[in-house]
């Protein structure tokens, strides 16, 4: 039995050692990626109707976006996490309602830094609009919650519209 547990500990003693061996390994083809940081006030009229009505988006939104690159400097992906805090707006009488949430987008780029691919996971916290998931920009599929249609009614009530 001792014979066993000493087995067991050497083995988990091991696994352990190799596991942060290579979680510590950097890839030999890679530069440092570059990272940048950026907060806007966006305003984007019109973002839905209420009975004809525009209604308007406003956030406070704060962005970190990180390139990764080759070592000879050739951009290869980037990641942008994207939070926006703020509240949709009637204009015609001032009423708001609260939404906020995060988007976090995921690009392969080619060798000039264009696109190729971009999928995007996002959640939007909100009383009335449900999204959280995963939407494919190539194939134009979303994976997840979107329940963005059942809430328009209840949001366009609070709203005045």
């Amino acid at each position: 039995m001792r014979t066993r547990t000493r087995t067991r500990r050497a083995l988990a003693g091991a696994l352990v050692t190799a596991g942060l061996l290579v979680a510590s390994a950097v890839p030999a083809s890679a530069a440092a990626p570059q990272v940048t940081t950026w907060t806007h006030h966006a305003v984007d009229p019109d973002y839905f109707e209420c009975n004809g009505q525009p209604i308007d988006g406003v956030w406070d939104t704060s962005h970190r976006l990180t390139v990764f690159f080759t070592n000879g400097g050739v951009p290869v992906r980037d990641i942008e996490d994207m939070t926006f805090v703020g509240e949709f707006v009637n204009p015609a009488n001032g009423k708001s309602i609260a939404d906020s949430g995060q988007a976090i987008f995921f690009d392969t780029l080619d060798a000039n830094g264009n696109f190729l691919t971009t999928m995007m996971n996002s959640v939007r916290h909100s009383r009335y609009f449900r999204v959280a998931g995963r939407d494919d920009f190539q194939s134009g599929a979303h994976y997840g919650v979107n329940r963005w249609d059942a809430g328009v009614a209840a949001a366009c009530s609070a709203l005045g519209a």
